[in-house]
Parts: structure tokens; sequence; C-alpha cells
């Protein structure tokens, strides 16, 4: 579409939240709009459009209605209609007091039109509205266009994430040694844990993210409507617990995720964390996966190391920005 001709039709341009109604229109542009990270995660239309019966269906509908009731609605999906087409959506989920603004998408033909601005600008607006501190995203270290958006609206960079990823089958998987081994977490574990990602992770990614004990456990969403299969991993050494890592996988056409690996900084650091990333590809090889992909902050060189040690490799870079609102 012709710039003149988008403004023809300003007045018909509508921000709203996402209906049911709008599958697949987002099927559409989904892809349209993620195809490098699509190499990298895999595309199943199907799961997503599982995933949004299973959300907008009698029984998800209840649930966000009752937690839209109480104040604590825990995510937010706008879109932007133009003559009835979505031609651009995002997600704000609620952490805390931290909103994460997920999937900023917009159509190619609808682009450099301030949509996405629109889109950042009520997301941001919700954020605050919801008395949260900050919002947080993540975007492609290479998407100069959108970067500049987000600098120019206020964002700050404070991470840089290398995406590493492996062919399931091709991947090395140790066995647990005779003095470490992995195990899924209890729920007496969450205090060992707590204090190891206190211990291990940067301080200010905490602070930003607004990290407590509460975010080990399983996401509401998540219990309710199952979405991917997760698996939560401890490592122990002399009856203490020394690394801990977070799995999930959803369909064989969808890369499973190693993430949130961290050890106790020791001169073993390295081999928990490969005995603990090769219990995660374990795990996903059970899912049938056919890729794994391990999110990692590119200051963490060892763990880099300990990933490409077992045939991972780096794929893709992303910035992590927030801003204060």
């Amino acid at each position: 579409m012709k710039e003149r001709e988008l403004d023809a039709t300003k007045d018909r341009v509508l921000m709203r939240d996402f209906r049911k109604s709008d599958l697949n229109d987002l099927l559409d542009l989904v892809p349209r709009c993620f195809a490098k990270e699509f190499e990298v995660t895999g595309f199943d239309p199907e799961h997503i459009r599982s995933m949004v019966n299973r959300a907008f269906g009698r029984t998800g509908r209840l649930f966000l209605g009752l937690l839209r009731l109480f104040g604590r609605e825990p995510m937010r999906f706008l879109v932007v209609e133009v003559d009835s087409k979505v031609v651009g959506t995002t997600i704000v989920n609620s952490r805390g007091k931290t909103g994460y603004i997920s999937s900023v998408m917009v159509h190619p033909e609808y682009r450099r039109k301030g949509i996405a601005t629109r889109l950042l600008k009520d997301a941001t607006a919700h954020i605050q509205r919801k008395r949260m501190r900050r919002a947080v995203l993540h975007v492609d270290s290479t998407n100069t266009p959108a970067i500049d958006l987000y600098a120019k609206m206020g964002f700050r960079s404070f991470e840089h994430i290398a995406h590493l990823i492996g062919e399931t089958n091709s991947l090395s998987a140790l066995e647990d040694t005779d003095e470490i081994k992995t195990r899924p977490v209890k729920k007496d574990d969450f205090d060992e844990v707590y204090t190891l990602i206190r211990a291990s992770e940067d301080p200010n990614r905490l602070k930003i993210f607004g990290f407590s004990k509460d975010n080990l456990k399983t996401p509401f969403l998540q219990r309710l409507l199952h979405f991917s299969t997760q698996k939560k991993i401890v490592a122990i050494l002399d009856g203490k617990i020394v690394g801990y890592a977070e799995t999930s996988y959803t369909t064989p056409k969808q890369a499973g995720s190693i993430s949130s690996i961290h050890a106790i900084a020791q001169n073993r650091s390295s081999e928990v964390e490969r005995v603990l990333i090769s219990a995660g590809i374990k795990e996903i090889r059970k899912g049938g996966a056919n890729r794994i992909r391990a999110p990692v902050s590119s200051v963490k060189l060892e763990l880099i190391e300990a990933l490409k040690s077992l045939g991972f490799r780096e794929s893709l870079a992303m910035d992590g920005m927030c801003i204060e609102v």
C-alpha cells in the first residue's frame, strides 16, 4: 500500500484488543515480520492456532475476565487494524513491577507510517496504568530501524543476548558424573535456587526484571492453559544445589529451549553447566523437537563455550532495552 493510500484511510486506523476472529490475519502477519527469527525458533501455525483457541475458549476467557476484574490482568494483546485488516500487533506481559513488551509486529506494507510508535505508546501507557515501574523488550541486534525507534522513545540498552542453536539429534548429551547429579526441581529447592541465581546473575538484570522468588513458580496462564511443556532442573554436588536450568518445548516444528542456566562460580562451574545442558537436551528430545536454542548473555563466555562444546552454534543476537515509566 502506498503512503498516500494509508493517509486517505487515517480515520479507519483502529487500535484495539485482539479478538479470536483476528487469528487468520495474525497467522499471515507473524511469518512476514519475523522470518529471520523463525529460521532459529521454527514456526508452527497450528500451535499458535491452538494457543489462541485455548486462551479465548470458555475457560480461558472466564479466568482472564476474573483476573482483569481484580486488576491482575497477566497480559494485554493489542492490534492495529486498517480497513478491517490487522496490520500490527504487540503483547504486554506483566512480570511483577515490569511490563515485558513482546512481538512488536507491523506488516511490511504498512511500516514507517507511525503504527509501531502507536503500538509502543499504547503498550507503555498500559504498563503505566498498571503501576508497573518499567517496560522491557528485546530486538534483533541488526534491526537498526527498530532500535532507533525504541531509542527515540527513551528505551536504553542493558544487555546483549546470543542465541545458540543446535539440531537436537546432533548435539552431544553427557551423562551425570559420579559427583554431579541432576534432577527436577522440588518446591523445597526454591530458597537454594533463588540464592544461586542472585549470586550468579547480573544484579542490574535482576533489578530490571524485578526478580523475586515468585519468578521460580510456573506462571498461572501456563499452568491453566499449558502452552508448552516446561521442566526445571537442578544440579547437585555434595548434597548441595550448584546449578539450575529451565527447559521448554512445544511441537517438532518449533525449537525447544534451554534457558536461565546458572552455576555457582567455581573451578567446576563449566562442568556443572555442561551436565545441566545435557539434561535439558535429553528432556527436549523426549518431546520430539528437531532443534534446540539457548539464549545466553554475551558476557557469559564460559557458558557459551560449554554450549559450543556440546554442538551448539551462535545464530542470532538480540539487544535488551528498557525504559522507566
